[in-house]
């Protein structure tokens, strides 16, 4: 159980810092791990949430930015 609510906080962390502003991998990444988790964990849930459609990628350009989604703001209210 100890491991979902750290996924959960983890992916509040990350939705919580787009849902600002669009922002880069890298800036999402470096602002995540500084709050909570570590690279190989932001990774996980990174990809989960592009996955599952809660974040999304602006443009196809290497050094996009990217923004949540309807369905991530729902998320994130749910975990608040």
């Amino acid at each position: 159980m100890r491991r979902l609510t750290d996924r959960l906080s983890l992916a509040k962390v990350v939705l919580e810092e787009i849902s600002q502003k669009p922002l880069c991998r890298t800036e999402i990444e470096q602002r995540t791990v500084r709050k909570a988790g570590t690279h190989a964990t932001f990774e996980g849930i990174f990809r989960y949430l592009i996955n599952d459609g809660y974040v999304v990628k602006l443009e196809h350009k290497h050094l996009s930015q990217y923004k949540i989604t309807e369905k991530g703001e729902k998320l994130l209210e749910a975990i608040q």
